[in-house]
C-alpha cells in the first residue's frame, strides 16, 4: 500500500479552518498588527474562547481579566497566540474511539514540543516554529488512529523501531503520513520537513536543523517516559551521536518548570 491508497480510504480528512489558516499566515506576516489579528481571531468563537481562558489562567492573568480579544491577545503575546492557535486548531480537527487515549496523546505531543522549544533556543533554531513541531510530530499515528483503524494495531507499536515497523508492514510509517498531511493542510515546508525526518535527521536536505530537534527531543521525551521524569536517571540514560553538542545538564535545569507549564497549557486545549 501506498500513503496515496491509504488516504483514499479514509472517510474525511481531517480539516483545520480556513480561519485558522489565514491567522498562520498571518502571524508570518511581518506587517500583521495585534489588532488585526484579534480581528480575525473573533471570527472564530472556539479559539477566541480558548484565548479568553488562557489570558485569564495563572500563567497570564494580571491585576484584571481580559474581557476583550485584543486585551488578551496583548497580554499573551503573538508567539504564543500563534501557538495556541495552531494547537487549537490541530487537536480540534480529529476525533478518534472512546479507547484511545485522546488527551495523553496531546499531552505528549505538548511535551516533546516544551522540549523542542529549550532545545531550539540551544541551537539557534526558531523556538516557536520547533514548538509547533512538536504539537505536530504524531500527526500520522493520530491520522490513522481516527480515520483508518485496520492499522491502528501497527501504529501503537512503541519503541525507536516504530516508524521502520510500519514501513516494513505498510510500506510508510507515521512521518511520511503525518508530513503528507501537514501538505494537504498547506502548512509551511520546514514544519512538513521536520515531521517527514523526525525518525531519520540525518538524512534531511539541505541538513535542515528542525528533524533532528525534534528527533532529540522525543528522544529526551522518552527518557522522561521511562524514567519517571526529569530525574538523574533519565538524565544518565541520554547519550549517543544525535544528543551531541546538546547541553543536557542545562536542559534539565529547566525542564520540571517549563514541563510543568506547558502542561497546563495542553489542558486548556485537550
Amino acid at each position: 500500500m501506498d500513503i496515496e491508497a491509504l488516504f483514499s480510504e479514509l472517510h474525511s480528512l481531517p480539516s483545520i479552518p480556513k480561519v485558522a489558516q489565514d491567522l498562520i499566515q498571518q502571524f508570518d506576516n511581518p506587517a500583521s498588527s495585534l489588532e488585526s489579528v484579534a480581528r480575525n481571531l473573533e471570527k472564530d468563537p472556539v479559539i477566541a474562547a480558548k484565548i479568553l481562558r488562557l489570558a485569564n489562567s495563572a500563567r497570564f492573568r494580571g491585576a484584571r481579566e481580559s474581557a476583550s480579544i485584543e486585551d488578551a491577545a496583548s497580554r499573551l503575546g503573538f508567539n504564543t497566540l500563534r501557538t495556541l492557535v495552531l494547537a487549537s486548531a490541530v487537536t480540534g480537527a480529529f476525533k478518534t474511539e472512546a479507547a484511545f487515549d485522546l488527551k495523553g496523546f496531546w499531552l505528549k505531543s505538548f511535551q516533546v514540543a516544551s522540549i523542542s522549544r529549550l532545545l531550539a533556543k540551544q541551537v539557534g533554531v526558531d523556538a516557536e516554529i520547533a514548538f509547533t513541531c512538536g504539537v505536530m510530530h504524531n500527526i500520522g499515528e493520530l491520522l490513522i488512529q481516527a480515520g483508518a483503524p485496520r492499522f491502528a494495531a501497527i501504529i501503537r507499536a512503541s519503541g525507536a523501531s516504530r516508524a521502520a515497523n510500519e514501513t516494513l508492514q505498510l510500506g510508510f510509517g507515521y512521518p511520511e503520513v503525518g508530513a503528507e498531511l501537514a501538505k494537504r493542510w498547506h502548512l509551511p515546508e520546514l514544519i512538513r520537513t521536520a515531521i517527514a525526518y523526525q525518525a531519520n535527521p540525518f538524512h534531511a536536505p539541505n541538513n535542515a536543523p528542525l528533524p533532528k530537534v525534534l528527533a532529540q527531543a522525543i528522544c529526551i521525551s522518552d527518557a522522561l517516559e521511562a524514567h519517571g521524569g526529569a530525574t538523574p536517571d533519565a538524565r544518565v540514560a541520554l547519550e549517543g551521536p544525535l544528543l551531541e553538542g546538546i547541553d543536557l545538564d542545562l536542559l534539565f535545569e529547566k525542564l520540571p518548570a517549563l514541563l510543568e507549564a506547558d502542561k497546563a497549557f495542553a489542558e486548556q486545549l485537550t
